[in-house]
């Protein structure tokens, strides 16, 4: 028992023996990671051996040429944090099973096949605030990366979808850049993909080809904010999606079948776009919805507007609605929707429409809402 004792402080002590000599100088090691950041390195340091996992080598002055052919071989380190240096193409040699890599905040402009192809290991890319462009990537490089899971591209500058995403892609950030088109083979054989980010960019209705996102089956979250669309796009990928964001565009209409095959959508939001009224039965289908955000639009309560009056007073309580209030006319300015009485809504021929009920769960028959002079009010938020 003594001597076993005695192997295990001694083996102890060579590992830290080993860990203290074969860290570089340059750096500080403690156990299976490597700090080399905020040290003004224009290179990777020599000297990293076997048995670390995690390098830190953010905020240097490391260039392309800063990395030797043997960091490639290190074949135990699975994190590297490469942030705030001086890239301008993706790196070569860097560890080969490499899984997280974050190359975030550099110069970066190109990426090749060939720099991918090296890390078939790799999960999680971070290349955000790069200067990278769609002629600067080489056609289907990301696929070369083909264990590749999550793909953060935020405020780069491209023009378009990189083509030939890789096939087991989970996740794609592609906000702030200055896209204008999706071609329809951009998402080509991406069946895995469950979030896709589009915010920031240029697109347009025309810029979307009709099929862009059949392949899509699914995703589960589409964000669209902050472009310029006019309406939402066509054949939206309906069999998973539950959050799409469409807010902050130049919407002035949604056609009535826009959503209807979106059956396990639970988050919807159009707010800030220039919506004056909507097309009765808009939200059929929509059975699984949850919460639906419409403010700051132009919404004109007149006659049209009834329909949507008797839709909100007859919606369950699981479904919050927020921001329906009134922009005209005057009289109504700044009014709740759902508290209008409907005598201060002029329609032009003196019998009121009957309006048809959103297919929606658990709301109450049209008779029942006459007889209750159209019943309580379910919602509580605006």
């Amino acid at each position: 028992m003594f001597l076993r004792s005695w192997i295990t402080v001694l083996l102890g002590l060579h590992v830290q023996f080993y860990w203290a000599t074969s860290c570089p100088e340059e750096c500080r090691c403690d156990r299976t990671f490597v700090y080399c950041n905020e040290r003004s390195l224009t290179s990777v340091p020599l000297g990293i051996q076997e048995g670390f996992k995690t390098l830190y080598l953010h905020n240097n002055q490391i260039n392309n040429a800063g990395f030797p052919v043997e960091l490639h071989n290190v074949a135990s380190v699975e994190t590297v944090y490469l942030y705030g240096n001086q890239l301008d193409e993706f790196p070569l040699n860097l560890p080969k099973n490499v899984r997280v890599l974050h190359l975030q905040e550099n110069n970066i402009q190109t990426i090749s096949r060939a720099a991918l192809a090296q890390l078939s290991k790799l999960e999680e890319l971070h290349l955000d605030d790069n200067s990278i462009s769609t002629v600067g990537v080489e056609e289907a490089a990301f696929r070369e990366a083909v264990s590749l899971k999550l793909l953060f591209l935020t405020k780069n500058h491209l023009s378009s979808v990189p083509i030939g995403l890789p096939v087991d892609l989970k996740e794609l950030r592609l906000d702030e850049n200055r896209i204008a088109v999706i071609a329809e083979e951009a998402f080509k054989n991406v069946t895995d993909l469950e979030r896709l980010v589009l915010d920031g960019n240029l697109l347009t209705d025309e810029g979307i080809a009709p099929g862009t996102f059949q392949d899509l089956v699914n995703l589960r979250e589409l964000s669209m904010a902050r472009n310029s669309l006019t309406a939402p796009p066509p054949n939206l990928p309906a069999e998973f999606l539950v959050k799409l964001n469409l807010q902050d565009n130049q919407m002035n209409e949604i056609p009535v079948t826009s959503f209807s095959n979106l059956r396990q959508l639970e988050k919807l939001d159009i707010s800030n776009n220039q919506l004056q009224s909507l097309t009765e039965g808009v939200f059929d289908g929509l059975f699984s919805l949850r919460q639906l955000t419409v403010r700051n639009n132009l919404w004109h309560c007149d006659c049209s507007i009834k329909w949507v009056i008797v839709w909100l007073n007859s919606l369950p309580g699981t479904l919050n609605v927020r921001g329906f209030m009134c922009q005209k006319p005057e009289k109504v300015r700044g009014m709740v929707i759902r508290e209008l009485k409907m005598d201060l809504i002029q329609c032009p021929n003196s019998t009121p429409p009957v309006p048809r009920f959103t297919q929606l769960p658990t709301h109450p028959p049209l008779a029942t809402l006459h007889r209750a002079g159209l019943g309580s009010i379910v919602l509580t938020s605006i």
